[in-house]
């Protein structure tokens, strides 16, 4: 109260308040997202991150997140997205890549990215999961055996034809080199297309080539030009090649 003409205010009661309620409710809590790492895998596995958003979302949460790798192992790396439901929690799973490779030990990297309708975690934004190698160590002195492609005209010689694959090693061997390989159908299929499965191939020893035969049908059927490959799968005296383990045949159509 103020003063004012004919009236003196009250020197402990010249002020009052009334206490006003809000009825409304809260503004819903921003979720926070974390993300936490699965064990430890070996090329070839699953790498497996659990997103958590904390409070839960009211409705499903699309989340940005990085895939990254240390080393190679054929991760699909990248940005991509992670969909959090109500429950408030997510998995993603990242596959790796089993090669034949002798490489060292790496990683799988996941990074939660700044987005809407969320906020990042200042501690838990990002994860690794450890990926170990399988392949032993290259032996020194043994020489590389690798294997190239191929191709042949269905019918070239009648109903079966040789579809031929040259395997080759860096440098001859004082002893026979004995390579084991696998024939797998791509567009081809196995028993119609083509004959054959899993076989050796022997590299005499002071040569450095052999040749593996895979016998294509004449199917009389008029179609497209079909693939299969040939994959080295071990080797005695020999080490196979990283890059060079896999070979393409191309069969092409003759109706």
């Amino acid at each position: 109260m103020n003063s004012g003409s004919g009236y003196t205010v009250s020197s402990t009661n010249g002020s009052a308040s009334v206490a006003v309620s809000d009825n409304d409710d809260p503004s819903p809590a921003t979720p926070v997202v974390s993300i936490t790492e699965g064990g430890a895998i070996t090329e070839g596995g699953n790498a497996s991150f659990t997103l958590t958003a904390s409070p839960a979302p009211s409705s499903p949460l699309s989340v940005s997140v990085t895939v990254s790798q240390q080393g190679e192992f054929g991760v699909t790396t990248g940005s991509r997205t992670v969909t959090i439901p109500t429950s408030g929690m997510a998995t993603l799973t990242i596959g790796a890549t089993d090669d034949s490779a002798d490489e060292p030990n790496g990683s799988v990297n996941v990074a939660v990215n700044s987005g809407s309708g969320y906020t990042v975690s200042s501690t838990n934004g990002s994860a690794s999961v450890a990926v170990s190698d399988n392949d032993e160590p290259l032996t020194p002195g043994l020489p590389t055996v690798s294997v190239g492609d191929g191709s042949v005209v269905e019918g070239a010689t009648g109903y079966l034809t040789l579809l031929t694959f040259l395997v080759a090693l860096s440098e001859a061997s004082d002893e026979n080199v004995a390579v084991y390989y696998e024939v797998r159908g791509e567009t081809a299929i196995g028993g119609s297309d083509y004959w054959g499965g899993y076989g050796r191939v022997t590299i005499w020893a002071g040569r450095a080539r052999a040749s593996i035969g895979v016998n294509v049908v004449d199917d009389n059927r008029r179609e497209r030009d079909e693939t299969l490959t040939v994959v080295l799968t071990s080797a005695d005296g020999a080490v196979i090649s990283a890059d060079a383990s896999t070979a393409t045949g191309t069969i092409y159509d003759n109706d």
